[in-house]
């Protein structure tokens, strides 16, 4: 019997509409300040949405089925670990915000596994559309500096490449951000918008979708001037390719490692040919993880405690410290570093389960978006990109979208391989 959702009447096009409208909640990082309270406009928009879309399910199956999936979980322990030591920060306000920060991501992440439950490569087009919308968003910005409606104070020392040769430093970005705070969180977005963009580039391999809608997302990425995120996204496009090469998952890890160290070693030796004002940013960000370190050795508690952020902000030259396994560390001490690490493992994991049923053979997606959700975690060593409501969010439906497809890709090879089983009977 199928789990598909039968919705009545005429509902069909209001759940869509509800489910578009969770795509679009973290593309806008804008905060409601009300006195000593805010919230971003992404929160209601979601409890709303999540409301109307689950009371339907529970009024239609007289009970809410939430899959047992294993990000269901791990997104779970984060949100619940946040729950009981966030609200003792030394900035409580803060602490309890960022309690918000995980519940609601969370539950729209619920929402969409248990609402979508076929047509994951609609909605997976319909979230390229939006980030190909976004980007050409930003190529404007890009090219006329102006229209960043949301845009922070601390986004002004964006650089780009290039270095001026009056200052001997690099030069001023004329950025793209499209409605986000900042240009790194756009092109998180963008990321995961262009690896599976890629992964249905690979399935039939159009043209015209090459040059209508990869590339300007790609333009719009560049013109983030998000480094590590460009470094990352050519690795990633690097290892799409590797991917499809390489059949035994044994040889794939061993390619994987192997490229990370040579990675390493050329941007190594890259570094000591170069301007130095061109690591300006590295060895800025190089200062925080050391001011961190520091903070967590004058304060060994913070590592069972977590709440060292807000030490964090009080003597670093910047609020966070650019590290996503470090800033998880001092907010959330070793079980929030452990959760990260335990959330890479899982993903690499299911990628490779995913590989060995021949799910991302038949279809590419499944393997440009598993790579994308790693770069999100390897663009983490120099960002702290799980940090904020929207970032999360962002990082959770790119999930939903792998886990969702995944299923269905699981559901129809089961179907195909009954199918010819029976025929083999006859």
């Amino acid at each position: 019997m199928s789990n598909k959702i039968s919705p009545p009447s005429g509902f069909f096009s209001v759940n869509g509409l509800l489910v578009f409208l969770l795509f679009v909640a973290p593309t806008i990082q804008y905060r409601v300040e009300l006195g000593s309270f805010s919230f971003a406009l992404m929160e209601p928009l979601v409890l709303i949405v999540s409301a109307i879309l689950l009371s339907y399910q529970i009024s239609s199956r007289r009970k809410l089925i939430i899959l047992k999936d294993p990000l269901v979980y791990l997104f779970a322990a984060i949100t619940l670990w946040a729950a009981l030591i966030r609200p003792w920060s030394l900035d409580q306000r803060h602490g309890l915000s960022d309690v918000r920060d995980w519940l609601i991501p969370l539950l729209g992440f619920i929402t969409l596994i248990t609402t979508i439950r076929h047509g994951w490569r609609y909605w997976i087009t319909i979230y390229i559309f939006l980030v190909w919308l976004s980007a050409l968003l930003g190529i404007y910005q890009h090219l006329t500096d102006s229209f960043r409606p949301f845009i922070s104070e601390l986004a002004a020392y964006k650089t780009e490449f290039a270095i001026s040769p009056e200052e001997d430093r690099l030069a001023r970005a004329s950025f793209a951000a499209g409605f986000f705070s900042h240009p790194n969180g756009f092109a998180m977005y963008l990321f995961t918008g262009l690896m599976m963009g890629i992964g249905k580039f690979y399935k039939s391999k159009p043209i015209v979708f090459l040059f209508v809608t990869l590339i300007p997302i790609a333009l719009s990425l560049y013109w983030t001037f998000a480094k590590a995120g460009l470094l990352v996204m050519v690795g990633a496009i690097l290892f799409i390719w590797i991917e499809r090469w390489v059949k035994a998952n044994r040889t794939l890890l061993v390619v994987a490692l192997s490229g990370i160290i040579a990675g390493i070693v050329i941007l190594w030796q890259v570094s000591r040919h170069i301007p130095p004002a061109l690591l300006v940013t590295f060895w800025w960000r190089v200062g925080l993880w050391q001011i961190a370190l520091n903070i967590i050795r004058a304060h060994p508690i913070i590592l069972l405690t977590g709440n060292g952020m807000d030490l964090f902000a009080l003597q670093a030259y910047y609020g966070q410290p650019h590290n996503l396994y470090i800033y998880l560390l001092l907010d959330y001490g070793l079980i929030g570093l452990i959760w990260v690490l335990v959330l890479a493992w899982h993903l690499w994991q299911r990628g490779i389960r995913i590989r060995t049923t021949g799910g991302m053979e038949a279809e590419p997606l499944l393997a440009a978006m598993w790579i994308g959700l790693l770069g999100y975690l390897v663009v983490g060593l120099v960002e702290s990109n799980l940090m904020g409501i929207e970032l999360r969010m962002i990082f959770m439906i790119a999930a939903a979208c792998l886990a969702g497809l995944a299923r269905e890709m699981a559901a129809e090879i089961q179907s195909r391989e009954k199918a010819k089983g029976a025929l083999h009977v006859r």
